[in-house]
């Protein structure tokens, strides 16, 4: 909403919203309830102080918000901040064991994304092949994954590591199961080698690298690649658990094919609507630590659910579209 809007929900005078979001004079706590029903939150919410941080990462910086409106992006801001304080909440009595860490390493001392991502392979004693399961595989290092809709098809993922929290990767809901693989290979990229640093022009493309050898190991891959056309992209996607696309860009960039038939194979493809909606889907790789921390609290911390409500800043009736109630135990958590 913006100011405007909340004042004519509201009643209250927009000088008195100003003030107050500026820090200039307090909300009276007799208005408190009034704003934050209007806001879907409670009025402790309201009261928070955690620091809000913006999108100067370059996991954010190359993508290309420039087309989209200031109140777009301040609200995609705005939740992607509300999401980080409540996860930390949740947290906050909470140790989780993580058998993994996600390191930083510095892409021009290894000599680029493609062996970053072997190192990754390496430090993570993933077995040859493809990747089973990548969210697990991040949540298991320490990571959080979530899923919300942005509302653009301009932004597939957010990745945000700050002071004081621990990587969160919030993911695009609308992605196709095979297409959020490889958007969050391409965000732990970033994590891993961009996070904390300086924007760089190359920043995208080797995310796209560290992408493509975590996901598709050259030296396991390349002998499937041979002779690949539409059919056989089709055929190998349920096996690498990519989308075909990626599997045909993996095939240029190896040499096992040339960038003319590249985009003779994209052509074909864009023309059969498989850039849109691609043949044999995968199943969706469905986050686990959130769930497990509302199971937790919920199960054996023995909070009821407008308790923990309270404790993320929701009103009852909104806690369950925010935090769906968990179905599985993944974690092994220690109280």
């Amino acid at each position: 909403m913006t100011q405007e809007e909340l004042s004519k929900v509201t009643g209250l005078a927009q000088s008195t919203l100003s003030k107050a979001e500026n820090g200039l004079r307090p909300l009276p706590t007799a208005d408190l309830p009034t704003v934050a029903d209007a806001l879907q939150v409670t009025p402790q919410l309201l009261c928070w102080d955690d620091d809000v941080y913006g999108f100067g990462s370059a996991s954010f910086f190359h993508r290309k918000q420039q087309s989209l409106s200031q109140r777009t992006l301040r609200k995609i801001q705005a939740r992607i901040n509300l999401l980080r304080m409540r996860i930390h909440r949740l947290l906050s009595d909470i140790d989780v064991e993580t058998i993994l860490t996600i390191p930083r390493i510095d892409i021009d001392d290894v000599g680029g994304a493609y062996e970053v991502a072997r190192k990754v392979r390496a430090a993570w004693r993933m077995p040859m092949g493809p990747v089973t399961n990548l969210v697990n595989l991040i949540e298991s290092a320490g990571g959080v994954v979530a899923r919300r809709d942005f509302e653009t098809h301009r932004i597939n993922a957010i990745s945000i590591w700050h002071p004081g929290s621990g990587p969160l990767f919030v993911l695009h809901s609308q992605l196709s199961p095979e297409r959020q693989r490889f958007v969050l290979a391409h965000e732990l990229g970033h994590m891993i080698m961009h996070e904390g640093e300086p924007p760089r022009d190359t920043a995208e493309a080797e995310a796209d690298q560290f992408a493509e050898e975590l996901l598709m190991p050259a030296a396991e891959i390349v002998a499937d690649l041979a002779d690949i056309d539409v059919r056989k992209a089709a055929a190998l996607k349920p096996y690498w658990r990519v989308p075909m696309q990626s599997l045909i860009l993996r095939a240029e960039h190896l040499g096992v094919i040339s960038q003319s038939r590249c985009r003779s194979l994209h052509a074909y493809m864009n023309k059969a609507g498989y850039l849109t909606v691609e043949p044999n889907p995968i199943d969706r790789e469905e986050p686990q630590v959130i769930a497990e921390l509302v199971r937790v609290h919920l199960n054996e911390h023995t909070y009821s659910v407008p308790e923990l409500a309270d404790v993320v800043g929701l009103p009852n009736n909104r806690f369950p579209a925010e935090f769906p109630m968990p179905e599985a135990q993944r974690l092994r958590l220690v109280r």
